[in-house]
């Protein structure tokens, strides 16, 4: 098996063998990527992290909408809304390289 591919939430995933093991590649069907390039060291590894991403990246968009409606309730203000905006762009961007193709 050199290549894998599944799909999780709408997510396509494609798990490939490398020579320095098997890499994983998520896109959206809107066009966005998360992709990973450390090893791992079989294909389901890199498959059960590859679902674990695509979860954590829906879970750091549902925070942006609550982060959004308290913004707009006037909860939060400007700079407390864009700061913790901007760890949630680190929190899903950390391990990842995201891309829109």
């Amino acid at each position: 098996m050199n290549e894998l591919i599944e799909f999780h939430r709408g997510w396509m995933v494609e798990v490939t063998a490398t020579e320095r093991g098997w890499q994983l590649c998520c896109r959206s069907p809107l066009g966005e990527t998360l992709a990973d390039p450390s090893p791992y060291q079989n294909h389901q590894v890199a498959l059960t992290t590859a679902i674990q991403v695509i979860d954590q990246f829906f879970a750091c968009q549902s925070l942006r909408q609550v982060l959004r409606e308290f913004y707009e309730a006037e909860i939060l203000t400007f700079g407390e809304w864009k700061q913790l905006g901007r760890s949630l762009d680190f929190a899903s961007r950390h391990q990842f390289t995201q891309s829109l193709s």
